[in-house]
């Protein structure tokens, strides 16, 4: 099971290098070929478009994880993806559907953005990426949770090949264009493209069988994760919301590029948790899991810290090189914080598991709430006065809390167990 862990770890790790390596290297190329003022406005917006998407996908991510291996049968588990692509249907139509007929929607733009922007040139390109990011989210899930490593290398290396070159050559060779609405047309477009050829094989694991039962307990374990993930953006979007109304669109991009050079952390947190989710999910045997746990965060903490420090030294590098541009300089005083908070909300996420294990998602809904209330006033207070470090300082203490929580509710089911 180790071998098995480590090669799949590798095999999963090694592409996802790839895809965060590939959006690293190409930085320089996007800063040079976007204005400050502009790489600031797109991340901004892509931000509010992936949240969005993380919401709309109602959790149903969890019971897709959980329930497909407690389901040998494959009748069970066709009926169970059905159910969740029906839910997700079903939920498009109630949200979706009424907000963009009726323009809510530019009722949350002028609530997001302090500055106007070009909504109406973009909105179609936004409605696209959200879309299609959340059914790319679904997608990949189940790839993983079935196992099917090879699908989730091809998928991910045409995701990365397609995306940057589309938007590479747009940038270029459309310089009279605006540039935001290329790249949302890019990744909108390529996404699509490789959803329609991908999401055959996962229709066609699906029984087209409508069982209540299954149905209501998808939606048990689902909607409190949905919930929780309305505190997450409200923890993880909420510090771009408060700074972009005290900062210019140029200072924000500084902290979205930190953003994106702390993201490598994130990223070997994402991969390594697409792959122990469904050895997790197997073992039966509690305290084998926990003891798991324990030696995986222990070496864990020592390669992000070891990561970090070679991150914070390749963007020194780049700046004596002007790889990246010389205005983008604060990155170096910001980044250190946005690392440790992302090595912290990583070793969180492996605690969290047990709560889906317990199958008390309950739990880390009430859990966001306690820390979301914590991240606003934490962001209304510290970043009108220290700006961007406010920012950084509100996550870092924003995901402690979310690890000595799990921790402490994981200690307390293995006593009552």
């Amino acid at each position: 099971m180790n071998r098995m862990f480590i090669n799949r770890l590798v095999t999963v790790l090694s592409l996802d290098i790839l895809v965060k390596a590939s959006a690293i290297v190409l930085l320089p190329v996007y800063l040079h070929l976007m204005t400050q003022e502009q790489y600031g406005i797109f991340n901004y917006t892509l931000s509010i478009a992936y949240s969005f998407s993380a919401i709309l996908n109602l959790g149903l991510y969890i019971p897709q994880s959980k329930l497909y291996h407690d389901e040998q049968d494959p009748q069970q588990r066709g009926k169970l993806i059905y159910s969740i692509n029906l839910l997700l249907l079903a939920g498009l139509l109630v949200f979706v559907l009424p907000a963009y007929f009726f323009g809510l929607d530019h009722y949350a733009v002028r609530f997001l953005f302090r500055n106007p922007i070009h909504y109406d040139q973009y909105r179609p390109w936004i409605l696209l990426l959200t879309l299609t990011s959340l059914f790319a989210y679904m997608l990949s899930n189940f790839f993983y949770t079935s196992e099917k490593i090879d699908s989730i290398k091809k998928y991910s290396l045409f995701r990365v090949i397609g995306i940057n070159s589309i938007s590479i050559l747009a940038l270029y060779f459309l310089r009279a264009r605006d540039p935001i609405e290329l790249r949302f047309i890019a990744i909108g477009a390529v996404e699509l493209i490789l959803l329609l050829a991908f999401y055959g094989s996962y229709i066609g694991k699906m029984v087209r069988v409508i069982d209540w039962q299954l149905i209501m307990k998808c939606l048990k374990l689902a909607l409190p994760v949905m919930l929780s993930a309305v505190f997450g953006i409200i923890i993880n979007f909420g510090d771009k919301f408060f700074l972009e109304k005290h900062v210019s669109y140029a200072a924000l991009s500084v902290y979205y590029l930190a953003t994106a050079c702390a993201g490598v952390i994130a990223l070997l947190s994402t991969s390594l948790q697409n792959v122990w989710l469904p050895l997790f999910f197997k073992e039966k045997d509690l305290l084998n899991n926990l003891r798991k746990t324990r030696k995986l965060v222990g070496r864990l903490v020592w390669i992000l810290v070891a990561l970090s420090v070679a991150i914070m030294a390749g963007v020194m590098v780049c700046l004596q090189l002007n790889l990246i541009p010389k205005s983008y300089s604060e990155i170096v005083y910001l980044l250190p914080l946005l690392l440790a908070g992302q090595i912290v909300i990583c070793v969180a996420l492996l605690y969290s598991n047990y709560l889906v294990y317990f199958e008390r998602t309950s739990l880390i809904l009430w859990s966001g709430l306690g820390v979301s209330l914590t991240s606003t006033l934490l962001n209304m207070t510290l970043i009108p006065v220290w700006k961007a470090y406010g920012a950084a300082t509100t996550l870092l203490v924003s995901n402690g809390c979310y690890l000595v929580i799990y921790y402490l509710i994981v200690r307390y089911y293995k006593k009552r167990r």
